[in-house]
């Protein structure tokens, strides 16, 4: 009897460790299987970030207009077919010109800027620290030049963007699929937890993403109507650019500035001081007084937070993770939220109550 006592214990202990090693040997594997596919699985959760701002406009058509999902986003494409054609057919011509004349201005504004700079002493010891600072001003020019023909030709980020859409059309019409098909995939006594997890996190991203929205909207005209009234060409360009980039948090503000300020700079240096104050200005205004006074319901994620989650992403994916990188941020805090409850009930995003 002891002998078999002994034996089975052996058995259980063996069968234990048996598991844990396979638990392990998955784990890791399917870390590895993450790391291989991180682009692919970055462009579906871009292409979730857009059925998700779809369905918040599905959702309200639904409730205001009492309309079906199918027809409610056969209206939304529509809409957003007619308002693209109206703006091809209006400004299409004066908008691709202006983003050429700019991939001639950039480059021929960063080297008068740099030729200003040698002019002074200081400017040139600054020059100097720069290794290789002779060739600075023809690989800034070549870096410019190339930078819109990158953005808009590359093949690759045209196949990306048609797999977001597509993808996102997808999640936007039926939800409640394929979220259903992953809730028959997780084990029943985990079921609950995870409707409560993908709740909190959907509801996070929708208002980061309504606040995220209106912040560039406000930001894209205020800093045109800005650059316009200082005199700065492709105002309306730059405006343009900046509106995008405002979905950077932390780095897309300090990127945008720096086109404008390169044209203005080049007409005089108080017009590059001004320009660079209006920025400060509008990027002040719109965390502190647009966004709440826009938003009914507002969220802001911990900047430091973000940024790490920036940081982390630009070095495992490149731009696409830092781009995605706080609205991945978002969701993984409603997850949090859920999986970690703090005993207060606190939470680092600040949500004022409302409904859309």
């Amino acid at each position: 009897m002891d002998d078999f006592r002994s034996s089975s214990g052996i058995s259980s202990a063996t069968d234990r460790a048996t598991s844990v090693l396979l638990l392990g040997l998955g784990l890791v594997l399917a870390i590895i299987l993450a790391w291989l596919v991180r682009v692919v699985l970055l462009l579906f959760f871009a292409a979730a970030v857009l059925a998700t701002l779809l369905t918040i406009i599905i959702d309200w058509m639904k409730t205001k207009l009492k309309l079906r999902q199918g027809v409610a986003l056969a209206l939304i494409l529509l809409g957003i077919s007619l308002f693209a054609f109206l703006i091809i057919w209006t400004s299409g011509a004066a908008i691709i010109q202006q983003f050429s004349d700019l991939q001639v201005d950039l480059p021929r504004a960063a080297s008068q800027l740099i030729e200003r700079l040698r002019g002074y002493s200081w400017g040139r010891w600054m020059l100097f620290q720069w290794s290789g600072y002779a060739q600075l001003s023809g690989n800034v020019s070549s870096a410019l030049t190339r930078i819109g023909g990158i953005v808009l030709s590359t093949v690759s980020v045209l196949a990306g963007c048609i797999i977001i859409m597509v993808l996102g059309l997808y999640l936007a019409a039926e939800p409640e699929v394929y979220f259903a098909g992953i809730r028959r995939a997780t084990p029943p006594h985990f079921r609950a937890t995870l409707e409560a997890c993908a709740t909190s996190a959907v509801h996070m991203l929708r208002w980061w993403l309504l606040a995220q929205i209106l912040s560039m909207i406000a930001v894209g005209i205020i800093v045109a109507l800005g650059l316009w009234a200082l005199g700065v060409p492709l105002a309306g360009t730059l405006g343009m650019i900046a509106a995008l980039l405002t979905f950077i948090p932390n780095v897309g503000p300090v990127v945008s500035v720096v086109p404008p300020f390169l044209l203005a700079i080049a007409i005089s240096p108080t017009k590059g001081l001004l320009t660079v104050l209006l920025f400060v200005l509008v990027h002040f205004l719109e965390g502190n007084i647009i966004t709440p006074l826009l938003q009914r319901k507002i969220i802001r994620l911990p900047p430091a937070l973000t940024m790490i989650a920036q940081l982390l992403l630009a070095v495992i994916a490149g731009p696409l993770g830092l781009a995605l990188a706080a609205p991945l941020t978002a969701a993984t805090l409603g997850i949090l939220h859920v999986l970690l409850p703090a005993e207060d009930r606190s939470s680092p995003i600040e949500v004022s109550p409302a409904k859309i």
